[in-house]
């Protein structure tokens, strides 16, 4: 003999469908429903809405860096006259070219997160592997070439650092949590993050990829199998060039004031 729900039951299970269906979006004559349906629940829409953040930030400030080209300045004796006079030309038709597919991007996303779709795999993570890493080896080598030009506006020169380092922080740390937290039941087995807790976050792996920057008296991470080894070398070394280049100009700028 089935019993009736208990109040408890039907409240408990009215809470369940609340937090389930979508918000309805009534006309301003009431007629008919329009339902924002997506085919994520809460939790994975919130982990959505974050990776998404991310990559547009980056998208936004890999726009923002060609503004910041001109630190690449060099004289026709320059040996290196041509290379740095093609990376400059490049750099502004790329900034024509990729601005409409970025802005493209960005709206697929931001309508993704909105509607509550799944956004593909391969394009959280091949396709935004890809971008990650192309930028983050052509900037870096770019970054280099900064100490074989003559020194340039101040303003200029800090711009394209501090942008670089913005991209650098949040390509390592999407780089160090996707391969350590994406597909994996825990944390941790790939690279380990030194100052987290016992759960690690998505904050965890980009405050660690800030804090090998601010702070080198100790490491931040530490690979735990081969490629999170191999990762944690390449990283390191990226991040003393970085110092070394920042440095290097800086004295170049205050040498000239001086």
């Amino acid at each position: 003999m089935s019993r009736n729900p208990e109040p408890n039951d039907q409240s408990a299970e009215a809470a369940v469908e609340e937090r389930r269906d979508p918000p309805e979006i009534r006309h301003a004559d009431g007629r008919g429903v329009w339902q924002l349906r997506g085919n994520l629940a809460g939790v994975e829409a919130r982990e959505q809405a974050k990776e998404v953040a991310i990559l547009i930030s980056m998208i936004l400030v890999r726009m923002h860096m060609i503004t910041y080209v001109g630190a690449l300045q060099s004289t026709s004796a320059d040996q290196s006259h041509s290379l740095k006079q093609a990376i400059k030309q490049l750099a502004v038709q790329q900034q024509w070219l990729t601005a409409v597919p970025s802005l493209i991007v960005i709206s697929l996303m931001l309508l993704a997160v909105l509607l509550r779709q799944r956004i593909p795999r391969i394009w959280l993570d091949w396709a935004a592997a890809v971008f990650i890493s192309l930028n983050l080896i052509i900037h870096f080598l770019k970054i280099n070439l900064l100490l074989l030009t003559p020194a340039s506006a101040a303003n200029l020169l800090i711009g394209q650092i501090l942008t670089y380092l913005v991209f650098f922080v949040l390509g390592w740390g999407w780089i160090f949590w996707r391969l350590d937290r994406v597909g994996r039941a825990r944390g941790g087995t790939v690279v380990e993050i030194v100052d987290a807790g016992p759960e690690t976050s998505m904050f965890d792996y980009y405050h660690a990829s800030l804090m090998s920057i601010v702070r080198r008296s100790h490491s931040e991470v530490i690979g735990r199998s081969r490629n999170g080894r191999l990762l944690v070398a390449i990283h390191t070394f990226m991040v003393l060039d970085l110092i070394a280049v920042a440095l290097g100009r800086f004295y170049q700028l205050i040498t000239r004031v001086i």
